[in-house]
C-alpha cells in the first residue's frame, strides 16, 4: 500500500507543477471598458480602448465627462424640500480626452489574477460653466457662460483583478493636472487627486 501511495504521490508531483504553470501564464490582450472616477471636487463617467504592445506595454486612450463641485459647495436634505444645496455659484464640466500609456508590474511572480500596473496619460481637456444667475435679485451681476480648452496630464498606479478569464476590475488613486490659461469657474487651477475605478474586458493572446 505504502509503495503504490508513493508511487502515485511522484505522479502527481509533475502534474500539479504544470497545472500550477498553466494557471499563472501570463495573459496579453486588448482591453476596453467603462470607468468610474471619483475626484475630490467631483466625478466623471467614461470609458476606454488599449492595445497591447510586447512586454506587457498597452498604448490607447480614454474620454470621460466629469461633473465638478464648487469648493465650497454643500448639500443637505431637508424633509420637506429635499436635497438643498449651498454655495452653489457654478455648474462646471470637464471632458479630458486622453492617450494612455500602461505598463503591467511583476508579470513573472504574481498571479495573473493580481495584476500591479503604473500608467501615464496626456491629453486635452475641454471646460464648460454655466454660471448660477439668480434672477430673482434685481443686483445680482449677470454672469456669461465660460469655455476653456486646456492640456492635461495625469500619474497612477493600481491593480487590475481578474473576475473571470477575460473580465477585470481596476482600481487605481491618480493624481491629474489641469491648469487653464484664463479662469473658468473663478480659477485656473482644477488639478484633483482621483480614484478610478474600471470595469473592463481583455481579448486575450497568450505569448
Amino acid at each position: 500500500m505504502g509503495k503504490i501511495f508513493a508511487m502515485l504521490l511522484l505522479l502527481l508531483i509533475p502534474i500539479s507543477l504544470f497545472a500550477q504553470y498553466e494557471d499563472t501564464e501570463p495573459l496579453h490582450g486588448d482591453e476596453y471598458g467603462a470607468g468610474i472616477t471619483v475626484a475630490m471636487s467631483g466625478f466623471g463617467l467614461g470609458g476606454f480602448y488599449r492595445f497591447s504592445l510586447p512586454n506587457y506595454f498597452f498604448v490607447g486612450g480614454n474620454v470621460d465627462f466629469y461633473m465638478m463641485r464648487d469648493p465650497k459647495e454643500f448639500t443637505y436634505y431637508d424633509y420637506y424640500y429635499g436635497p438643498v444645496e449651498l454655495n452653489k455659484t457654478n455648474r462646471l464640466f470637464l471632458i479630458p480626452v486622453s492617450v494612455e500609456l500602461k505598463k503591467r508590474l511583476f508579470t513573472d511572480t504574481i498571479e495573473d489574477n493580481f495584476r500591479p500596473y503604473v500608467i501615464g496619460l496626456a491629453g486635452a481637456t475641454f471646460g464648460m460653466n454655466f454660471p448660477k444667475n439668480n434672477s430673482s435679485d434685481p443686483n445680482a451681476v449677470h454672469r456669461d457662460n465660460e469655455f476653456g480648452l486646456t492640456f492635461d496630464f495625469a500619474i497612477g498606479t493600481g491593480i487590475d483583478f481578474t473576475t473571470s478569464q477575460d473580465y477585470f476590475i481596476s482600481i487605481r488613486p491618480q493624481y491629474r493636472f489641469i491648469y487653464f490659461p484664463t479662469a473658468i469657474a473663478n480659477q485656473k487651477n482644477h488639478s484633483n487627486f482621483e480614484i478610478r475605478i474600471e470595469l473592463g474586458k481583455r481579448l486575450l493572446n497568450k505569448i
